[in-house]
């Protein structure tokens, strides 16, 4: 303590200070020091002629918080008010006559500079260089008068033109020099953006000149590199150009044409008008990416540019080495880790992929691993000469109840026509058309829906039909589909078709289910892993994340990266381990984390019970009971797909989240335990599972499933093919049964069966003896 005591006695700026601090506060270790050090104030003082320190003075109190007045900074505030009223009164009266003037441009030029936050003189600025664009695009009368001796009419006309390109370059030079000062005002931005669509829209501009906006914006980035309004002003900079670049390819290059219309000769020479592209804003972006990030690597925007490169552009073993650089050098900057997680997950899979397919009777049943929207009208089958295979196309609905918000679908079911003999088509061609909207793509921009919507007039070139419409072409070999009883399963071991699980799912199974599973989980895996990453690069990857956790052990962002790793390799006791780690380091969510355990769970269960199928010791029920699960949503626990009976009792599962419940996909389920839940509705419930043909028998005892005031016979609910026992024990239909409908024996088709106070509801005569 003494050691450092000294030094601060040694240090200018500081030594007074701690001279009082240890005189008022500390007067025994003061005394205590000036024995023990050398040293006085004059000698001090000597070295460090400094002003005498007086100790800070406290800080009057603000009353409930109210920042005190200033009335010099009020009354200065108010002159500048002053000054500007009486002119944006004038100009308000101009803007009702339709009057502008010039004198008023050079007035506000004057106060903008020092207040650009006013959005009525800009207003001014705009309506009035709207209002003097057909005097220099088009002429005026006093072109008429122009002595044919003087000048061509057509060279003063272009003169005027050039002119008016001259006023809007002044204007944006104005805005860039009042950027340098205020670089975040919304209104300078919004105005730079308007004379970019000004000038298009005159032809006043040409790329290069947009080219030139975009080396701006990277200069702005060199300033300040968050700067949300220069991002946004980039990406419509972006497509101007691709607006710019349509227009010229629209233009055809004619000797005689229309006055008007006519294109110089010298544009002959213009690469766009020769069909050149001079411009690719991928290429753009991976190159300001790269500036950027080697400028400062925790910049989250210009990671993001990287999303949405092509594929081409990018080096995996380039991009590893960048990210994992910038991680050991800054483990707890979230930016990276969200690039890094999308990098090993995501990337390339921003179109849909079939998950898998199944083949019943004379319908094919195509599974996706998200909602899509799929456009029926367009879809189509074709045989192996491409001709056209006609049948039905449905979905499996997820609002039941409101059939208007089924326009999405995890399931498309394609039915042949009667006519058709299945054993006679060996080959099948899918051309499906789906809809997604949330697929950012540089070089398409939905004009539309944002502020360039007005460039769409008279620009046909930019009306694109369905452009937020793609395809997925698959082709499928009836020989490759397997040899279960019921829906079989296409076995695409193809990489052409998008699996690439070819090593991993042809392993030699004992069991034809097990295999049926190794299929549909390892579809899975790879539709959550990006392209080009298998598991070698993810094991890989997860040694590098341990050593960093050896050195950063908690740091939440690697934990959960190493989660969402392991649950890829599916080692599932470590899995456990990283949950309980990361409850620890970030206990704000641990919540999500039991959830994500939860899930883990049933994905461990799943795995176990085909593992005991191919040694010859699984029950043939699947146990996920007293997990306290409260949903499963679709994708989750599809694997189980063929297996024949689930028991889900003593859960917490309710009807209100079975549209998306997983359950209602298991098409192959033959018998279902749901005991003893949070089910309020049977009759709700019963539509959910409406797709569960073989669904032969039904716990649902121990839940509420009917308000208790109902009437029994208006009771109904969906009735499925051969399901033919539903066990409602301890609930308020068994109880309405027993007390106040005791002479009912049947209930929507079903017979009441009652033994010993439990209560079954029975298709056939022999299941009375059944007792829960």
């Amino acid at each position: 303590m003494l050691n450092s005591l000294k030094c601060r006695f040694c240090c200018p700026g500081v030594c007074k200070r701690t001279t009082y601090i240890l005189k008022e506060r500390h007067s025994n270790v003061y005394h205590f020091l000036k024995g023990k050090v050398n040293f006085s104030f004059s000698t001090l003082t000597l070295f460090y002629p400094l002003q005498p320190f007086s100790p800070p003075k406290k800080k009057k109190k603000k009353k409930h918080g109210r920042r005190a007045n200033n009335p010099m900074a009020e009354q200065v505030k108010l002159e500048k008010v002053k000054e500007i009223i009486p002119l944006v009164n004038d100009m308000i009266k101009k803007k009702k006559t339709n009057q502008y003037e010039k004198e008023y441009i050079d007035a506000t030029s004057v106060i903008l500079r020092k207040c650009p936050y006013l959005q009525t003189l800009w207003n001014y600025r705009r309506e009035y260089f709207e209002s003097i664009k057909n005097e220099y695009l088009k002429g005026d009368d006093k072109t008429e008068n122009i002595p044919q001796g003087d000048i061509d009419k057509g060279d003063f006309t272009k003169t005027r033109v050039e002119d008016l390109k001259k006023m809007m370059k002044d204007e944006n030079t104005m805005i860039e020099e009042i950027l340098c000062k205020f670089n975040k005002c919304n209104e300078l931005w919004f105005h730079k953006l308007w004379i970019v669509k000004y000038c298009l829209k005159n032809n006043l501009l040409s790329v290069h000149d947009l080219l030139k906006e975009l080396e701006y914006c990277k200069g702005s980035f060199y300033l300040d590199d968050r700067n949300y309004h220069c991002w946004n002003y980039r990406s419509y900079v972006i497509a101007c150009v691709h607006i710019c670049m349509g227009k010229k390819a629209c233009r055809k290059v004619v000797g005689d044409s229309v006055e008007g219309d006519k294109i110089e000769e010298s544009r002959c020479g213009d690469p766009l008008v020769r069909g050149e592209n001079i411009f690719d804003a991928n290429t753009s972006n991976y190159e300001l990416s790269k500036l950027l990030i080697e400028q400062n690597f925790s910049n989250f925007s210009a990671w993001f540019l990287k999303y949405s490169l092509k594929e081409s552009l990018i080096n995996i073993d380039d991009e590893l080495n960048l990210i994992k650089n910038a991680i050991f050098t800054d483990p707890f900057d979230q930016s990276l880790w969200e690039f890094y997680r999308w990098f090993l997950f995501k990337k390339g899979n921003y179109q849909e992929q079939i998950f898998f397919i199944l083949l019943e009777n004379n319908c094919i049943y195509i599974f996706f691993h998200n909602l899509v929207k799929i456009n029926t009208s367009k879809s189509k089958c074709y045989n192996l000469n491409n001709e056209e295979i006609y049948g039905e196309w449905n979905r499996h609905f997820i609002s039941i109840d409101n059939p208007h918000n089924n326009f999405e679908s995890y399931v498309y079911i394609f039915k042949f026509d009667e006519s058709i003999n299945l054993k006679n088509i060996t080959y099948l061609k899918l051309v499906l058309h789906y809809f997604k909207y949330n697929i950012h793509e540089p070089e398409k921009i939905n004009y539309e829906k944002n502020i360039l919507q007005d460039l769409l007039i008279d620009a046909d070139y930019l009306n694109e039909d369905n452009k937020c419409e793609y395809n997925i072409i698959y082709e499928i070999h009836f020989q490759n589909f397997s040899k279960n009883p019921n829906f079989k399963l296409l076995l695409d071991y193809n990489t052409q078709n998008g699996k690439g699980a070819k090593k991993l799912c042809e392993m030699k199974c004992a069991d034809i289910y097990a295999t049926l599973y190794k299929y549909i989980n390892y579809s899975n895996i790879i539709l959550n892993t990006a392209r080009n990453v298998d598991s070698d690069l993810l094991s890989s990857e997860l040694e590098q994340i341990d050593e960093l956790l050896y050195l950063e052990d908690g740091c939440k962002f690697a934990l959960f990266t190493k989660f969402e790793i392991l649950k890829r390799l599916e080692k599932f006791d470590e899995l456990f381990q990283v949950l309980e780690q990361l409850k620890q380091v970030d206990h704000l969510r641990a919540g999500y984390y039991t959830d994500r355990e939860s899930e883990i769970t049933i994905q461990g269960k799943i795995h176990e019970y085909y593992r005991e199928l191919e040694i010859g010791s699984c029950n043939e029920v699947l146990d996920l009971s007293s997990l306290n699960i409260d949903n499963i949503v679709y994708p989750l626990m599809i694997e189980a797909f063929f297996i024949p009976k689930i028991n889900l009792s003593n859960n917490r599962i309710s009807e209100s989240c079975t549209g998306k419940f997983t359950v209602n996909f298991l098409y192959n389920l033959r018998e279902l335990n749901l005991s003893n839940n949070q089910i309020k509705r049977l009759d709700i419930l019963m539509k959910n599972l409406y797709n569960l043909k073989f669904l032969e028998k039904l716990d649902v005892s121990k839940n509420v499933l009917l308000d208790i005031n109902e009437d029994l016979d208006k009771f109904e609910f969906v009735i499925l093919p051969v399901l033919n026992e539903i066990h409602i024990s301890d609930s308020n239909i068994s109880l309405l049964l027993n007390e106040k409908y005791k002479d009912k024996h049947e209930l929507n088709t079903f017979d009441v069966v009652r033994t010993n106070g439990k209560v079954t509801l029975a298709k056939v005569p022999e299941l009375e003896s059944i007792a829960l």
